[in-house]
C-alpha cells in the first residue's frame, strides 16, 4: 500500500528539487501597471502541481506582501508547501506582491494620518484589479487570506476590518495599530458586533518592538464578547526581533485557519468511515465554516481507494477512485489504480485504459519522462 501511495509524490523527485517545492509551482512572474496606485507592481504566481487550464477546480487565493523580502517571503511560501503537503491545508494560489521601499510608506498609510498616503487606493489595487485577475485568469476562488508583516502588518489588521465581507483571513506579522488619527484595536473590538455568514479568520504576532501594541490588542480581543463567526487571536513572541515573527507565526496561523477543514478531511479518511456518500455533507460542513467549497486533497480521496483496495473491497475502491478522479481529472494514475481494482474483479477494463491515455495527454501534472513511466506501469498492470 505504502509504495502505492506514495508514488504520486516520488514521480516528481527530479522536477521538485529544481523548484525546491512539493506540492506547488512557480508559474510566472509579471509587473502589473496598477490604475489606481498608478505604479508598476511585481508580482509573483504560485500554484498547485494540479492546477491547469480545463480542470473545473478553483483554489483559495493567498496574497503575500513584501515579496522583495526574499528571507521571510521564501519562509512564508515554503511553509504553504509543506502543510499542503501534509494535508494540514488546501492547495491554493499565492500571489507575491513586491513593495519597492520608496513607494512602501505611502502605499500603507491612509489620508487620515498623512495626506500622502495611498492605503486606500492599495486596498482598491487589491480588490479591483489584483483579485478579479487571479480569478479570471488563475482559478483563485472566493476564499481570501492576506499576509503581511510590520508596515504590511498595519495595512492588512485595517483591511481586515474595513474589508471584512472581502475576505476570509489575515495573518499580520510584527504589526504595529496606532498612527495619527487611527487606532485600529478600536477598529477590531467593534467587529465583534456584527454578524458575518462565514467564520472570520484574524491572527497576529508580535515579537519585542511593540510589546504595548501587543498588550492593547490582546485585551481587546479577550475582554469582547465571544462572536461564533469572529476567530481572533494573538501570540507574544517575547524576546523574538522584528523580523523573526513571520517565521514564528505563519505555520501556527494557517494550522490553525485550516484545521477544521483538515479535521473534516480526516472524517472522510478515517478507516471507521465506510460510506463514501458521507463527502458530500462533509463538503457541507466545510462551506457552512468557511462560507465557500475547499477541494478535499488528492493524498486524502486517492489514500481512500487504496483502504478499501487492501481491505479487498474492491468494488469500494474503484468508487473511492472514481471520486477522486472526478475532482482531479489529471491525476491519471488514478485510472491505473482503478484498472487494478477491475482486474481483481475480471471486470472489462478497456474503456478505463482509454480514459487513462486521454488524461495522460492532457495532464500537466507530469514531465514526458514521468509519463513514459506510467505507460511503463499500464504495460506491467495490463500484461
Amino acid at each position: 500500500m505504502l509504495k502505492e501511495f506514495t508514488l504520486f509524490f516520488i514521480l516528481f523527485t527530479s522536477t521538485l528539487f529544481a523548484q525546491n517545492y512539493e506540492r506547488y509551482k512557480k508559474l510566472k512572474d509579471t509587473t502589473l501597471i496598477s490604475k489606481n496606485l498608478g505604479i508598476k507592481k511585481k508580482v509573483s504566481i504560485t500554484v498547485p502541481i494540479e492546477w491547469q487550464d480545463g480542470i473545473k477546480n478553483d483554489f483559495p487565493l493567498i496574497i503575500v506582501f513584501d515579496k522583495q523580502n526574499k528571507r521571510s517571503h521564501n519562509y512564508i511560501i515554503n511553509t504553504i508547501d509543506y502543510l499542503t503537503s501534509t494535508e494540514q491545508m488546501p492547495s491554493s494560489i499565492i500571489i507575491s506582491v513586491e513593495s519597492e521601499q520608496r513607494y512602501r510608506y505611502n502605499e500603507t498609510q491612509y489620508k487620515i494620518s498623512d495626506a500622502n498616503g495611498l492605503a486606500l487606493e492599495n486596498e482598491n489595487f487589491i480588490f479591483e484589479e489584483l483579485i478579479p485577475l487571479a480569478e479570471k485568469d488563475y482559478k483563485a476562488s472566493k476564499f481570501r487570506i492576506l499576509i503581511g508583516h510590520s508596515r504590511y502588518g498595519y495595512f492588512t489588521t485595517s483591511v481586515f476590518n474595513s474589508r471584512i465581507n472581502d475576505l476570509n483571513g489575515v495573518i499580520s506579522m510584527s504589526p504595529f495599530f496606532f498612527q495619527k488619527n487611527v487606532d485600529l484595536t478600536d477598529s477590531i473590538s467593534k467587529m465583534n458586533k456584527l454578524s458575518y455568514h462565514s467564520k472570520k479568520y484574524y491572527r497576529f504576532g508580535i515579537g519585542n518592538d511593540y510589546p504595548e501594541d501587543f498588550a492593547k490588542m490582546d485585551s481587546v480581543i479577550k475582554k469582547s464578547t465571544p462572536n461564533p463567526f469572529l476567530d481572533m487571536k494573538g501570540y507574544h513572541f517575547k524576546a523574538a526581533d522584528h523580523n523573526a515573527t513571520p517565521g514564528l507565526l505563519i505555520n501556527r496561523a494557517l494550522y490553525e485557519i485550516f484545521e477544521e477543514w483538515s479535521a473534516i478531511q480526516a472524517e472522510f479518511s478515517s478507516t471507521k468511515q465506510k460510506d463514501l456518500s458521507i463527502k458530500k455533507s462533509l463538503e457541507q460542513k466545510i462551506q457552512s465554516n468557511y462560507g465557500t467549497k475547499l477541494n478535499f486533497s488528492i493524498g486524502t480521496l486517492n489514500g481512500k481507494g487504496w483502504y478499501f483496495y487492501n481491505e479487498k473491497q474492491y468494488n469500494k475502491a474503484i468508487q473511492a477512485w472514481q471520486i477522486l478522479m472526478d475532482s482531479y481529472p489529471n491525476f491519471s494514475q488514478g485510472f491505473l489504480y482503478i484498472i487494478k481494482a477491475q482486474i481483481q474483479l475480471k471486470q472489462n477494463y478497456f474503456q478505463t485504459v482509454e480514459k487513462f491515455k486521454a488524461s495522460l495527454v492532457n495532464s500537466e501534472i507530469y514531465t514526458e519522462k514521468e509519463k513514459q513511466e506510467l505507460e511503463i506501469e499500464l504495460q506491467e498492470i495490463t500484461k
